[in-house]
């Protein structure tokens, strides 16, 4: 089961978004910001995602999901993320968000951003598979509750949303963060192979054993 993995750069905070086609099954990672960017990009590569994948529900990974419902209409993907991250989406969703970036000092941002996000519609926990994909849920707490990454083994990838970056790791700053269980996140993410490609959720994609080598 090949997987071809396609992004673009999305929002003033350059939120990456990744469309990825593993077997017969295309998901869509983190749709952030500028929905028609992110609609051209999806005709170009010639994908129809049937998942919507959260790696957190921070709003600058989740914005453009209620205007590319709107286009999408009649063939609607399931919208997926980790339950201790599900109040950032449905009827919880602005309180969860407004929070967030009141807390991080970034109102400005969440009013630029907001829009009403539909409840979920998979909750997912550490272990699960993506359906019809090589994709492992790994529970990777820390940014948020709820963070997760997505873990291919048989592809040597890694999607590692804000939990790690090229010569960095997620802010830990937010009412739901904690930076020791980020620490203990990075320390399982650690033993994965070092060559395992890593596509964070800003920046440039990177390696394990080039950020967590030792």
């Amino acid at each position: 089961m090949s997987v071809r993995i396609e992004s673009i750069s999305v929002g003033p905070l350059g939120e990456n978004v990744y469309a990825v086609h593993s077997g017969q099954t295309a998901f869509l990672v983190d749709p952030g910001d500028e929905s028609e960017k992110i609609l051209d990009f999806l005709h170009r590569l010639g994908l129809t995602p049937q998942f919507i994948v959260l790696t957190h529900g921070h709003l600058d990974h989740s914005s453009g999901i209620p205007t590319l419902l709107e286009r999408w209409q009649g063939s609607l993907p399931l919208i997926a993320i980790h339950s201790q991250d599900a109040t950032y989406l449905g009827a919880e969703g602005e309180a969860t968000n407004r929070k967030l970036f009141e807390g991080l000092k970034a109102l400005p941002y969440f009013r630029h951003a907001w829009k009403s996000l539909p409840r979920p519609d998979l909750l997912l926990a550490d272990g699960d598979s993506i359906p019809g994909t090589n994709f492992t849920v790994l529970h990777t707490p820390g940014h948020s509750a709820g963070s997760i990454c997505l873990y291919s083994p048989n592809d040597s990838i890694l999607i590692s949303g804000d939990t790690l970056f090229k010569d960095g790791i997620g802010r830990t700053d937010g009412p739901d963060s904690d930076y020791r269980a980020l620490q203990e996140s990075l320390h399982t993410l650690s033993k994965l192979p070092p060559e395992t490609r890593v596509y964070p959720g800003h920046g440039p994609s990177t390696t394990i054993g080039r950020e967590l080598g030792g």
